[in-house]
């Protein structure tokens, strides 16, 4: 049975036991039964999200928080959580999700320490959109100066022009951060691109906060890769962090499992790996 939870303490227990297990962990990770509670008070008190349960028998097998974006039809997962006997729980959250929201995509995390989770998503033929290292960069200081000359900032004034560069790598992806959407978002990203011979090759792109910032995503166009440009674009992004916002507590940084050469130059930049994620996509 499907229950929407209206009470933090009807599942907040049961979650964080879940939460802090790496064999029943959901993606985003939490790293305090705080920030959890804090997930789950957000959802509570936000109309386009929701916290569900699923019971059997009186026992509480799962928690799913999930959000959506009626105007894109897209849908996420904040927290999948499941117990024992995955498949029907997860079959039975989906099923729920899917009547409520008809004709989206559903976007689920999890863990890549989640046996039960990738192999459900594996025989359901889910599509793994994303399978990529977790890094983080923690009290940011600045390292270097050095600039590569080749580097400019893209702003609302140069935007149609990167968007072209942009999507040619973000749309095969299914990033939601295509151009569209970075660019209703643009005054809370900062943009560099290496230009070489008047075209864009190679770009960067980060969600700034003086807390936490992320980068969303670095695209090289082939022929440039293996040049060193992965390193330069992650140091242009640092130096414009701290000279903007100081001290940034923590940036994240998502990594393609298959760049070697992006992950050597986060770590040279002082990231550190923190875990591995897997992002699967259902047709609801």
């Amino acid at each position: 049975m499907i229950k929407t939870i209206y009470k933090l303490e009807e599942a907040i227990d049961f979650a964080w036991e879940l939460s802090k297990n790496d064999l029943f962990a959901s993606y985003h990770r939490k790293k305090s039964k705080e920030e959890l509670k804090e997930a789950f008070e957000k959802a509570l008190s936000t109309d386009k999200e929701n916290i569900i349960a699923c019971y059997r028998e009186a026992v509480l097998c799962g928690v799913c928080i999930y959000f959506w974006k009626c105007e894109e039809k897209y849908a996420q997962t904040i927290q999948f959580l499941i117990g024992e006997d995955y498949n029907q729980t997860a079959e039975e959250f989906i099923d729920y999700i899917s009547k409520q929201l008809t004709g989206y995509e559903l976007f689920i995390g999890v863990p890549f320490t989640n046996k039960n989770a990738n192999q459900y998503f594996e025989k359901k033929n889910a599509k793994c959109i994303e399978s990529s290292i977790d890094t983080r960069l923690y009290n940011l200081q600045l390292q270097t100066n050095e600039k590569n000359e080749q580097i400019e900032e893209i702003a609302i004034s140069n935007f149609e022009e990167y968007a072209k560069f942009h999507d040619k790598h973000a749309v095969p992806l299914e990033m939601y951060y295509n151009s569209k959407n970075l660019l209703k978002d643009i005054e809370r990203f900062r943009i560099f691109a290496l230009r070489e011979s008047e075209e864009i090759h190679a770009s960067i792109f980060v969600k700034t906060s003086k807390n936490i910032s992320e980068i969303f995503g670095l695209f090289i166009d082939k022929e440039y890769k293996d040049n060193g440009i992965e390193g330069d674009l992650v140091n242009e992004v640092l130096m414009r962090l701290y000279n903007e916002f100081g001290t940034v507590m923590e940036v994240v940084y998502f990594i393609d499992e298959e760049s070697q050469d992006e992950l050597n130059s986060a770590l040279k930049a002082g990231f550190q790996v923190q875990d591995q994620y897997r992002c699967y996509k259902l047709m609801l």
